[in-house]
């Protein structure tokens, strides 16, 4: 019997569509051999291609092996948990003491201009003096609101979500390999910019801020590497 379209099954290929050939530029495709084995081979849409075929295991295993550039070591989340928590909590206070000279600064120029309005009203000032010096006053107020309102409106987001965000994609970087196609292909489109497949090598670059947390855990790596015992590392984390 010829199986028509609609009985055919369809095979979810995890790395099709994310992977470009490194030798001319055309998609890599899943194909499925011998009903068991899934290979990927370029589409050669711009022509016969040098590029052989490539079990999905080898694939998936570089796919793996970038991605753990994206773990951060357990002790370096710790530390930066408390680290930035301190540090938010300092930078918190500080803006809050600020707020609050502002806004007394803001309270008393408005007390003086009643304090003004009353005097002109006994005749203590004439109404030269107090529009001059309930202009001064305004002025000042305004200014005060405006650095007043700049600062409310320039809290910085905390750093707990950056670090939960460096720990979640810590374990889903781990546990990769165990995924379910369309779960792999959900968080490769949430990371990766681009991969190119070329003589059986994989090449990536992940998309911002993930590329930046490889960077940092290479050169946290590298500073372990020179040190030895990892007291130098740490500093590369904390937020710029």
């Amino acid at each position: 019997r010829v199986e028509t379209k609609q009985h055919r099954i369809k095979h979810d290929f995890a790395f099709t569509g994310f992977v470009r050939c490194g030798h001319c530029g055309c998609g890599l495709v899943g194909e499925l051999k011998k009903q068991k084995y899934v290979y990927y081979h370029c589409t050669g849409h711009r022509g016969k291609c040098e590029e052989p075929y490539t079990r999905e295991e080898v694939v998936q295993d570089q796919f793996a092996a970038a991605l753990r550039e994206l773990v951060i070591p357990s002790g370096i989340l710790k530390w930066l948990q408390e680290s930035v928590s301190e540090s938010d909590l300092n930078e918190q206070a500080a803006r809050d003491r600020e707020l609050k000279r502002l806004e007394e600064q803001h309270r008393r120029l408005s007390s003086k201009l009643d304090v003004l309005y009353d005097d002109r009203l006994e005749g203590r000032i004439s109404p030269e003096t107090y529009d001059r010096k309930a202009k001064e006053c305004q002025n000042q107020a305004t200014a005060l609101g405006r650095k007043i309102d700049d600062i409310r409106a320039g809290a910085p987001a905390p750093a707990q979500g950056a670090i939960d965000m460096m720990a979640l994609t810590s374990r889903t970087a781990d546990l990769f390999l165990i995924q379910p196609p369309h779960e792999k292909q959900a968080f490769l489109r949430l990371v990766l910019k681009s991969a190119a497949w070329q003589r059986g090598e994989l090449r990536t670059q992940f998309e911002e801020p993930f590329q930046n947390l490889r960077r940092s855990n290479q050169l946290s790596r590298r500073k372990d590497n020179e040190i030895g015992d990892g007291t130098g590392r740490n500093e590369i984390w904390l937020p710029r």
